[in-house]
This record gives C-alpha cells, sequence and structure tokens, in this order.
C-alpha cells in the first residue's frame, strides 16, 4: 500500500527538521506575519514523492550530503519565482539536486513546491535506457523542460498526492502502483533528459563558491550573532563582494541576513523550553543593545512580542 505521512507546522524549525530528500538548515523568515507551512510525503515503489506549502518569504540552505538522485519544482504553473543557488527559479524550470552539493534558497511570499526522487542507480539505468544509452550527468542545477513534459509530471505528482491523502482504494492494487511508478519515472526522465540545461558565467560560479564559504563560517559561529566586518575578515574578501554575493543568492544585502538572522535565533532561544533566559538577556546575547527596539522588530516580524514567545515555550 502507498503510505503517506502529513505534517503542519507553525515553528519554522520544526518544519525545517522534517523536511526529508535533502538536509535543510538556516531557515530565516524575511517576512513579517505568522509562519504556517505544510508536508506529505509518499513511497511509491522506488520513487519518493514530497510536497510543502510555506505562507511566509524565507531564505534557508540545503545540503544534499549522498542522497538519491532528486528533483524540485513549483507546484503551482503560474507562481512567482524564487531564488536558487543565486539565479531566478521559476515555474517552467526544474532543479536537479546532484550528491554532495549545497544550495541557497530565497522565496519572496508564499510558495507551494514538490519534489521527487528516485535512487541515482535506478535512474541513470532508466535515462540511458530511454535515451538509447546516453548518459546523463547534468552539469547545472536548473534544467528548463519542454512546458509539456513539466506539466505531466505536475499533474501526475498532484494526483498521486491527491489519491493518497484521501486515501483512495486504488493504490492498494499492486498494479496500479507498478504503473504510477512508471509514469512518475518516465515524467521525470523526459523532463531531465530533454530539457535544457541553463548555464552560468564564470563570475557565478565564483560567487556560488564564497557562499558556500560564507555558508561554513556561519555554521561555525552558528550559537552566536556575527557581524559584517568579522564575516569579511574571515573570507578575506571585500564588503562590496559580500554585499553583491548575498543578494543574488539571498535577494538582500549581509546586513539585513544577519540582522534577520540574529532575530531568528533570539526566537529560537526564547522558544527552548528548558531554557531558563529572560527576553533581556537573550536581546543582549544576540547583540541588541536597544531593547524596545528589538521588541518592536521582534514584533513586526513574527507577529507577537518576544515575552508572548517565551510565555508560551514554559507553558
Amino acid at each position: 500500500m502507498a503510505n503517506v505521512i502529513q505534517w503542519t507546522f507553525d515553528d519554522p524549525d520544526d518544519y525545517q527538521r522534517c523536511i526529508r530528500l535533502a538536509d535543510v538548515s538556516d531557515l530565516v523568515i524575511s517576512e513579517p506575519g505568522t509562519f504556517r507551512a505544510s508536508l506529505a510525503v509518499l513511497k511509491i515503489g522506488r520513487v519518493w514523492l514530497q510536497s510543502g506549502s510555506e505562507s511566509l518569504a524565507r531564505t534557508l540552505h540545503i545540503s544534499t550530503g549522498d542522497m538519491a538522485g532528486s528533483i524540485a519544482f513549483l507546484a503551482e504553473g503560474g507562481a512567482a519565482p524564487i531564488i536558487q543557488s543565486g539565479a531566478e527559479f521559476g515555474a517552467g524550470n526544474v532543479i536537479s539536486f546532484a550528491p554532495n552539493s549545497s544550495h541557497y534558497q530565497r522565496s519572496f511570499g508564499p510558495i507551494r513546491w514538490a519534489a521527487m526522487s528516485v535512487l541515482p542507480t535506478h535512474l541513470h539505468a532508466l535515462i540511458e535506457a530511454m535515451t538509447d544509452g546516453v548518459e546523463y550527468r547534468p552539469a547545472s542545477p536548473c534544467v528548463k523542460p519542454a512546458t509539456a513534459h513539466l506539466a505531466r509530471l505536475r499533474q501526475l505528482v498532484g494526483e498521486v498526492n491527491r489519491m493518497a491523502i484521501s486515501g483512495d482504494a486504488i493504490l492498494e492494487h499492486p498494479e496500479v502502483r507498478r504503473s504510477l511508478e512508471q509514469a512518475l519515472i518516465l515524467a521525470m526522465i523526459a523532463c531531465l533528459s530533454r530539457g535544457t540545461e541553463i548555464t552560468h558565467g564564470a563570475g557565478w560560479h565564483r560567487h556560488r563558491q564564497i557562499m558556500l564559504r560564507f555558508r561554513e563560517w556561519l555554521e561555525a559561529n552558528n550559537a552566536r550573532a556575527v557581524y559584517m566586518e568579522e564575516v569579511c575578515t574571515a573570507l578575506e574578501i571585500s564588503a562590496p563582494t559580500l554585499r553583491r554575493c548575498c543578494e543574488e543568492h539571498l535577494g538582500m544585502s549581509p546586513m539585513q541576513y544577519l540582522g534577520l538572522r540574529r532575530l531568528n535565533m533570539a526566537r529560537r532561544e526564547l522558544q527552548r523550553r528548558d531554557s531558563q533566559t529572560s527576553v533581556t538577556a537573550t536581546a543582549m546575547n544576540f547583540g541588541f543593545w536597544h531593547l524596545g527596539r528589538f521588541a518592536d522588530e521582534y514584533r513586526t516580524l513574527f507577529g507577537e512580542s518576544p515575552s508572548a514567545t517565551l510565555a508560551r515555550s514554559s507553558r
């Protein structure tokens, strides 16, 4: 039987921990409002499907590790573009996640997305069998498939998800599951092998390497507030260069990102159930010396006061 797991979230940390098919971290909310998200994970034979929705703009980091061959795309054909690895990623594109790759991603509002994964041995063998033995190894993480091929994949994933979530008994039949598995894999192959790879120049590759170093340095200093000057010194780059890289990959300046990161880190600290902190101590720990301004910025971004967050986590 095809089993589906569903979650709903109001906490960004819980949401990023439950995303499968990749290691998602550093989720930073960048838009005022109340965060809401959902996830559904489904297995059909050799195929893993995942779909999600988010209510607010955010940045996050994706590390694939030694994972299965995966793709991701926006679930709605008319969806607004996001930024993926420093380039615009729209509803007509597919991201191909290579093993052991690293990506920043930025959304600008509510989004719905879908992902699909097949073990690399199965995927490469099927692609070569379906493309006259031509070995397929994408050089670019972003592919623009033919409109009809992506529409077919989007339709199949949507239909399978709907059947699984509604508990449709037809999915209990082994031949139906085999048929759906084959249809999904063929639709995935058509998008990858017959699409146009979106290439980038030398500047994009250099900036991507800087962002990888930026992320590694932030990860090594994840428990404290950090500032522009020390980042530039540690990475041995100029402030204008870091600014260009962050605007490309994060859709904002490094100062904006580091400020939002500090606010999000403060919220995580206030939400810790075992924390013995106070609002004042938390604000100062993350470099906020003007407590009234901290409370105002916090309330604007998260829709509640820092004291309300702390009181709720204590309960």
